[in-house]
């Protein structure tokens, strides 16, 4: 409007327009400001890894010779002793034409090279039979070996393959099957496999259990969560780890009910987790929370609001893991005035003035839960983060990403438990395939199928 116009306007005309010019400017300050603030990413948030923005690789520069880098030691493949060894002779005088295979060799070298043989399934046949005692005249029929029963279609070892690639190589069923069609020449179809699935899981129900109940024993435990989709609907799959185990679970819930069904009546003496509120109804003596998720969240205060105290309080923070680190090779007397300083800095710092606004909430948070912050300090076997539960779930999210979720509560089930004795197996040193091949044969102490002198071969 014009200057001419404006004069025309009366008083309450005046004040209107001056009104939703002032509510529009409020509106694009708060925008501007919003839009000013840096993004929020895996580095100073909780934003997982996946849903952050990635930034190209710079392009580096050419380079002249390749070769390995000053002073690292080159290393190649040993030779192995060999199954089948091929004489490379000359046959004929390449000059005058004489035979040559007869005539005595000099050695000049060797090659050698790794193959494998042709992959293809062995259909294996037991016929029970039925003999007379020619004394009592008793008639006495044999048995079937272990692994061929008539319930069994598919022997020990193709079912160890099957949850293998399926549960730890994350293998959906389609590409599962295109799999063994094209590399074993194997036909299964999909179905077999889910039946293959169900009954392992069913054997390896009692081993999660026996770990839920040393999960249960625990003095230090923790926890973690993520997102499940099972049969179309979301649900959660949570874990509970120790150094020696993992338990994992599927429910529908991401409230605390979870953790009282895993624990029932237990209460370990410490808890970490993050600073979810369901993981703070634990029922713990004492709890840490995980530094890994504060130093994040301090980061983003620090970025967006150039807050001091968040600056200060993860510099604290940071020194106080620092120390944690180098705990073995302190004594004992400087390292407990060391974790006295920290303390007493970190109630300074909370005592302080805070005025952004990140940087008040997060003050509010520590001084809620200000015993959880270095308990870590005063006890040696309490991690300073929960990143070994976030690791625990790790291929659950893998494995949610290729299949896109369960298709029905069984499923979801049995993945729970291959992963509670997989993870447990492996963090006790011991191999996956080895576990699932043990647990999966109903008589380990009985001589592979294909080991058995068969009586006659129709193939």
């Amino acid at each position: 409007m014009t200057r001419q116009e404006l004069e025309q306007l009366s008083k309450p005309q005046l004040i209107e327009i001056i009104l939703q010019l002032q509510a529009r400017l409020a509106q694009l300050e708060e925008q501007i400001q919003r839009l000013s603030q840096p993004p929020k990413d895996c580095s100073n948030s909780s934003l997982p890894p996946a849903q952050s923005n990635k930034t190209s690789r710079p392009a580096r520069p050419p380079k002249g010779k390749r070769g390995p880098r000053q002073g690292h030691q080159g290393r190649s493949r040993r030779r192995q002793p060999p199954d089948v060894i091929i004489a490379c002779r000359p046959a004929h005088c390449q000059r005058c034409g004489a035979d040559l295979s007869q005539a005595p060799a000099k050695l000049l070298g060797s090659s050698q090279v790794v193959e494998l043989p042709r992959l293809q399934p062995v259909v294996i046949e037991a016929r029970r039979y039925q003999v007379a005692c020619p004394v009592c005249a008793h008639q006495q029929g044999a048995q079937y070996p272990s692994g061929l029963e008539p319930q069994r279609t598919f022997g020990p070892s193709i079912e160890t393959l099957v949850c293998y690639f399926h549960h730890c190589q994350h293998v959906s069923y389609e590409r599962l099957q295109q799999l063994l069609s094209q590399v074993f020449g194997l036909t299964i179809s999909q179905g077999a496999m889910a039946n293959i699935i169900r009954r392992a899981a069913g054997k390896l129900q009692p081993q999660a259990e026996k770990i839920r109940v040393t999960i249960r024993a625990s003095p230090v435990i923790g926890g973690d969560e993520t997102g499940a989709r099972v049969d179309g609907h979301n649900q959660w799959q949570w874990v509970f780890e120790t150094p020696q185990a993992s338990y994992h679970l599927i429910v529908p819930t991401r409230g605390s009910q979870a953790i009282e069904q895993t624990l029932g009546a237990a209460e370990p003496q410490v808890w970490v987790s993050d600073c979810f509120s369901a993981q703070l109804k634990a029922p713990a003596k004492q709890r840490q929370l995980c530094l890994a998720h504060q130093l994040r969240n301090l980061q983003y205060g620090i970025d967006a609001e150039r807050c001091v105290f968040c600056c200060r309080m993860q510099q604290l923070l940071r020194r106080a893991m620092r120390l944690n680190k180098h705990r073995d090779r302190l004594s004992p007397h400087f390292f407990a005035g060391q974790v006295k300083a920290i303390e007493a800095a970190c109630d300074q710092l909370l005592g302080g003035p805070v005025s952004t606004r990140n940087g008040q909430r997060l003050r509010k948070r520590y001084g809620k839960h200000r015993d959880a912050l270095f308990t870590f300090l005063r006890r040696p076997d309490v991690p300073a983060d929960n990143n070994a539960s976030a690791r625990a779930l790790r291929k659950s999210v893998v494995h949610r990403k290729v299949s896109g979720g369960f298709r029905s509560a069984w499923g979801a089930q049995a993945f729970a438990i291959f992963a509670t004795v997989l993870q447990t197996a492996q963090k006790q040193g011991h191999d996956i395939l080895t576990t699932l091949t043990s647990a999966l044969d109903p008589s380990p102490e009985a001589p592979p199928l294909l080991s058995l002198n068969p009586l006659e071969r129709t193939r």
